[in-house]
């Protein structure tokens, strides 16, 4: 299906955008990113962003023994459980601040205790310190505010860092996992999905900016390590049920499709949702395309469906 040419407005600001400049350091282009995220004019997309639901009650909390800074929110005298999301930001970038409208929708949306974790960066906390600061981000919330049902969630980078916890929780022994919901993730970090050629230029996420991410967060670590591509992980049995929702005009999006058919063939239930002539980011772009509304009812009515089995 071709590009939905609603988007126009989308690829057009993000051609306006100075490209990534060649040589500049992730530690130069976060703080950047981080400068305007706190300029007046904020990110060139929030026209596109309909404005976040009131919850009653947000707060900054830190996990020890590390520190690790975690965002929380909770909505509704009593919480249906705990969903653990980690932003997105190619694991080099990324802040609980760009995932505030998600995780306010998503509280207010399904009365669930939402903790976002502001977990170590790379190039200068590589792999696994982030892995790391997620997992402990998970074990904590489910101390604190189980028992009950828990879950993890997360987009891009998060949404691999969250099908990572649910193998960690399984592999040590962790905090038993109700669900775990994928937002255009990558699971493939050798980049050897097929559609990272058929998208490489034109679709806001390029090939070439996914594998200067991938030699940021890595450093010369095997990209096909589990933990950092769960789709080489030898055993997927056991796993939680899974979400998977995935953007077709996306480098990323044959990730989506291969880690869904995995999981299904290692009986893990999982709905996986592809969303026609979408590039990556568009499941945030609510107050321009209808097609990120239905994408942001079809995850929250995926959590609903998960509270009530």
């Amino acid at each position: 299906m071709p590009l939905d040419p609603l988007l126009v407005p989308l690829l057009e600001v993000h051609s306006s955008l100075p490209p990534a400049p060649e040589g500049k350091s992730a530690a130069e282009r976060r703080r950047e990113r981080d400068e305007a995220r706190r300029s007046a004019d904020g990110s060139p997309y929030a026209r596109y962003i309909e404005a976040a639901p009131d919850v009653d009650e947000v707060y900054e909390d830190s996990v020890p023994p590390d520190g690790v800074a975690v965002r929380v929110y909770r909505h509704g005298l009593v919480s249906a459980g705990t969903l653990v999301y980690y932003h997105g930001g190619g694991w080099w970038s990324g802040h609980p601040d760009d995932s505030d409208t998600r995780c306010r929708t998503i509280a207010a949306g399904t009365g669930l205790t939402v903790v976002s974790v502001d977990y170590r960066l790379a190039p200068e906390h590589r792999f696994p310190a982030g892995v790391e600061d997620c997992y402990r981000a998970l074990e904590w919330a489910a101390e604190s505010f189980g028992p009950g049902w828990l879950g993890v969630t997360g987009e891009s980078a998060g949404g691999n860092l969250a099908a990572v916890m649910a193998l960690l929780a399984r592999e040590r022994g962790g905090p038993s996992l109700d669900l775990q919901i994928m937002e255009i993730p990558a699971f493939d970090l050798t980049l050897s999905s097929p559609s990272i050629a058929t998208y490489a230029e034109g679709y806001v996420l390029t090939a070439k900016e996914l594998r200067w991410c991938v030699e940021n967060y890595l450093g010369g670590h095997d990209p096909a390590d589990p933990l950092v591509s769960p789709l080489f992980a030898d055993d997927l049995t056991g796993l939680p049920p899974a979400v998977i929702l995935t953007a077709e005009c996306d480098p990323l999006a044959d990730d989506g499709s291969r880690y869904a058919a995995r999981l299904r063939e290692s009986g893990v239930p999982v709905t996986h949702v592809e969303f026609e002539g979408q590039v990556h980011g568009s499941q945030m772009l609510t107050g321009l395309l209808p097609v990120a509304r239905a994408w942001r009812e079809t995850l929250l009515d995926s959590i609903r469906a998960s509270l009530k089995s």
